[in-house]
């Protein structure tokens, strides 16, 4: 079966799984911050695929939105139609100004894609919740801070009976839920949680992406240490050493994994899910997250510049921001080269989960990758989006790895987020005599 009749499976397979159960999601109309962004368009180019019918508005800082609509109704299968997505310009999502909260107001759901939120106060959230019409919101957030923030303000969102996903993206997100399932497929109790990622390039994400790994840099490492919650100034960006992006099974997927991502060198990154998924799943022993580029020599050279740079540099956003700024025209063309290649904007993510003392009691691996780190982001945050516009289920603020621990909406999700265009590989959960090393 080639490529483009698998995705037609895929397609056909998710529609199927994801007929809906409320026939109001036709009708939602869904409010995209960030929307001209690179993750934000995929977003929106996903949501059009699932539901035609769907009402959208991109959100951006510009005077005009054209380009952005363009592409999302370029790159939906059924051409779509203009009068089903607008765009709004405002200034920042980072301040209750009057055109913000009427945009939010008048959405059944909002989905916040404008990063960074480092060092941000999660006023989309909080519009949502005290809203009226608003029952659905879905970011793609990473910084513990701003999660923490967030789940500060469950009990509001139960009051207005408001559903909110947070960290709802690739990795974050899929990859939380990936962690639970694997985790319920474990024998015994949870030791440790590793987290690996992997992206070509930027993976078609923008620059906007290299400019966050650089404020990561200067951010702690948040993981478990033997069951207790830490914090190591000096691990982020650390590499770690090399990653096999694949299991010893014999599927089509995990051998085209082998094939086109393979082992990959991975260094130290704050991602959230290394502390709230050991929580969650009460891990007893340690937990990490950690991701790696291509080409090779993108590693090697962050791995140096962290090296040399002071934390609180990085920390800076004018500093990292100039970095990302300087970096960007050698980056992008690296990444037409990764194109030109074959490499394209790959994307891959391993998430292993041990029982008992360095894995003697073996683990649970799953494997997942897609052809692009952009899509995939976008996809993710769209089915999340959809999940709780067609199952609400109970009101509140939630990590995904609380929201999907009950198996049946696990299952239910994983079928939807696993089974999108351009995902090549889904390894489901792998049972392993001996639990892998560390890197």
């Amino acid at each position: 079966m080639n490529a483009l009749s698998e995705n037609i499976v895929r397609f056909t397979v998710l529609c199927s799984i994801i007929f809906l159960q409320n026939s109001n999601a036709l009708s939602s109309t869904v409010v995209i911050l960030g929307g001209t962004g690179r993750i934000g368009t995929a977003v929106a180019s996903h949501l059009l695929q699932r539901l035609p019918e769907i009402k959208i508005v991109l959100v951006g800082r510009q005077p005009e939105g054209k380009k952005a609509i363009n592409e999302v109704l370029q790159s939906s299968p059924h051409g779509g139609e203009t009068g089903k997505i607008h765009y709004a310009q405002v200034e920042t999502v980072w301040a209750k100004t009057e055109k913000l909260e009427k945009l939010i107001e008048d959405a059944d759901c909002v989905i916040h894609t404008a990063g960074p939120y480092l060092d941000k106060h999660p006023i989309p959230l909080e519009l949502a919740i005290k809203s009226k019409r608003c029952r659905a919101y879905v970011d793609v957030s990473d910084p513990l801070p701003f999660l923490e923030t967030s789940l500060l303000m469950d009990e509001d969102a139960k009051k207005t009976k408001t559903t909110a996903l947070i960290a709802a993206g690739a990795f974050p997100g899929m990859s939380n839920v990936m962690a639970v399932e694997a985790a319920s497929k474990l024998k015994g109790a949870v030791n440790d949680i590793r987290f690996n990622y992997f992206t070509a390039g930027l993976g078609g994400s923008g620059v906007v992406n290299l400019y966050i790994t650089n404020l990561g840099f200067g951010e702690p490492m948040v993981q478990y240490d033997k069951g207790e919650l830490r914090f190591f100034q000096a691990l982020s960006g650390l590499l770690l050493g090399k990653i096999d992006f694949f299991l010893p099974v014999t599927d089509e997927g995990n051998k085209l994994v082998k094939q086109r991502v393979g082992s990959q060198t991975v260094f130290a990154w704050p991602f959230p899910e290394a502390a709230t998924a050991a929580k969650v799943l009460k891990a007893r022993g340690n937990t990490y997250a950690a991701m790696g580029t291509a080409p090779e020599i993108w590693n090697d050279m962050l791995g140096i510049l962290v090296a040399l740079v002071p934390r609180r540099l990085w920390r800076n956003s004018r500093f990292s921001k100039f970095m990302a700024d300087f970096s960007q025209p050698l980056v992008l063309l690296t990444d037409a080269i990764l194109k030109w290649n074959g490499v394209g904007e790959t994307h891959a993510m391993r998430i292993d989960v041990n029982s008992g003392l360095n894995g003697q009691n073996g683990g649970v691996s799953i494997v997942q990758a897609h052809d692009s780190f952009r899509q995939c982001v976008g996809q993710s945050c769209a089915e999340f989006a959809l999940d709780i516009l067609q199952n609400p289920g109970a009101a509140g603020v939630f990590i995904p790895e609380q929201r999907y621990r009950n198996d049946e909406d696990r299952d239910r999700i994983l079928k939807r987020l696993t089974n999108t265009p351009g995902t090549f590989c889904y390894t489901g959960a792998v049972t392993l005599e001996v639990a892998p090393d560390p890197p």
